[in-house]
C-alpha cells in the first residue's frame, strides 16, 4: 500500500493543496516554505491511529489548533486532509477528515468531517463512514475523537488504520543516539529523531537483525573501509550498542562504538535500518546531512534498488541538496516544488511544469532544473549584509 494523492486545506503553511505521490517522492523548495509541515500531515495521520495517540494527543503534540490551522484562513476556520490510497492489485481506500475548533474560546479540536470510503475489484467507491452521524447527532462527546482511533469503530476499514500505524518518518540526531537519550516524554509511537533506534534493532529477530547488519556492513565497507564485523552489542548494564572493529595498526583491531562513530555514519546506519523495515511509507527529512557528497550523489538510485529488492517502501524525502538530485533516473513526477506565497505556500508536481518536463526530457538533471526554482527572490542581497 502506498499513498498516491494527499489534499490538505488550511493546513500550517498551506491554505489549499493537492499533489499526486509515487513511490519516491522528492520535496524541494527554499528553506522555511513548509517541506516539514508537508511531510508533518502523513505524521499526523500516523499519530491519529496510533496507540497513545488520538486526536486530541495529535493536536497537543503539534501546540493546538492555532498553530496547526493556517494564518492564511479567513472565513474558512476548517483543516482538512485527504489522502488516497492504492495497493498494489489496483484496490484502493480514500480517507478524509476535516477538524475545527469548539468555539472561538475553546480551542479543543473536533471533528468538522470524517469520511472513509472502498474501491475494490474496480466498482464504484463503497462509503464506509460518514460523519457526523446520527450516533455523533446523539452524542456530540463522540466528536472529539475520530473513528480511526476507535477500535470498536474502525474495523470495516482496520487495514487502512494499520497502514497509518506502519508510517515512520526518521531525522536522526547523531547526538541523541550517543547519549542514548530516553525518548521523547508523552510522545506518539517510535521516536523520529532516533533515540529508540538501539532498541529497534535489539528488539528485531535475531537471524533478521544479522541479515540487516551484514547488509549495511557491506555499505559500510564502501564508505569506511577500515569498519568491519557490524553488529549488536549489550553492555553488562543490558543497554544495546552498535560496534565494529576498527582496522588498524594493531593486527586485531579495536572495537568502537555508537558513542564514536561520526555523524554522518550514524544516520547511513539510520537511514540503511529504515529501508530494510517491513512497514509502510517512510518520511526522511534531509537525509543528506553530515553525508559526503559522493555518498549523497549515490542515495537516490540506491533508495529505488532498495525499494525494488526489499518491501518496495514508500519513501517521501525532503531535501535541499545538489548532489541528490543529479541523478538522471529522477523523472519529473517524482518530484514536488513547494514555493512561498502571498496566500500561504503552493506546491506544484514537477511534471506539470512544462518548462521543468522540456529540460529534463533533454537530460537535464531535477538539481538544474528544478533546484535553481526554490532561490529566495532577494538572495543577491545576502552578499551586501553584515553579521
Amino acid at each position: 500500500m502506498r499513498f498516491a494523492r494527499i489534499e490538505l486545506t488550511n493546513w500550517k503553511n498551506f491554505k489549499a493543496a493537492s499533489v499526486a505521490l509515487g513511490g519516491r517522492v522528492f520535496l524541494v523548495g527554499p528553506a522555511a516554505s513548509g517541506k516539514s509541515n508537508f511531510l508533518d500531515a502523513f505524521r499526523f495521520l500516523k499519530d491519529l491511529a496510533s496507540d497513545g495517540g488520538g486526536l486530541g494527543k495529535a493536536i497537543d503534540q503539534r501546540d493546538g489548533m492555532p498553530r496547526v490551522r493556517t494564518l492564511y484562513a479567513r472565513k474558512n476556520v476548517e483543516v482538512g486532509i485527504r489522502v488516497e490510497v492504492h495497493t498494489d492489485n489496483h484496490d484502493g481506500w480514500t480517507y478524509q477528515i476535516g477538524l475545527r475548533p469548539v468555539s472561538q474560546r475553546d480551542s479543543r479540536p473536533v471533528i468538522a468531517s470524517e469520511r472513509v470510503q472502498r474501491v475494490a475489484d474496480g466498482s464504484a467507491a463503497e462509503v464506509l463512514l460518514d460523519r457526523p452521524d446520527e450516533k455523533d447527532r446523539g452524542d456530540p462527546e463522540r466528536l472529539f475523537q475520530s473513528s480511526i482511533q476507535q477500535v470498536a469503530e474502525n474495523r470495516r476499514f482496520r487495514e487502512l488504520v494499520e497502514f497509518f500505524r506502519s508510517i515512520s518518518y526518521l531525522h536522526l540526531v547523531p547526538q541523541l543516539v550517543r547519549e542514548q537519550q530516553s525518548p521523547r516524554a508523552n510522545g506518539i509511537g517510535l521516536d523520529p529523531f532516533g533515540r529508540d533506534l538501539l532498541d529497534r534493532i535489539r528488539n528485531t529477530p535475531t537471524s533478521t537483525r544479522r541479515g540487516r547488519l551484514s547488509r549495511i556492513q557491506k555499505v559500510l565497507k564502501i564508505v569506511a573501509p577500515q569498519m568491519k564485523d557490524l553488529e549488536l552489542w549489550i553492555d553488562e548494564h543490558g543497554r544495546p550498542h552498535l560496534r565494529v572493529r576498527f582496522e588498524h595498526w594493531r593486527p586485531h583491531g579495536a572495537y568502537q562504538n555508537e558513542s564514536q562513530f561520526s555523524d554522518g555514519t550514524l544516520r547511513l546506519i539510520g537511514l540503511l535500518w529504515s529501508l530494510q523495515e517491513p512497514a509502510g511509507p517512510l518520511l526522511l527529512e534531509e537525509p543528506e546531512l553530515s553525508l559526503h557528497p559522493a555518498i549523497v550523489r549515490r542515495l537516490a538510485p540506491f533508495i529505488h534498488r532498495a525499494q525494488t529488492a526489499g518491501q518496495g517502501r514508500q519513501v517521501i524525502l525532503s531535501t535541499h541538496s545538489t548532489e541528490l538530485l543529479t541523478d538522471p533516473g529522477i523523472p519529473p513526477d517524482e518530484v514536488l516544488l513547494v514555493q512561498p506565497a502571498s496566500e500561504g505556500s503552493r506546491i506544484t508536481e514537477g511534471a506539470s511544469v512544462p518548462e521543468i518536463v522540456r529540460l529534463m526530457r533533454a537530460g537535464i538533471p531535477a538539481s538544474e532544473a528544478i533546484l535553481p526554482r526554490t532561490e529566495p527572490g532577494q538572495l543577491h542581497l545576502f552578499d551586501k549584509a553584515k553579521a
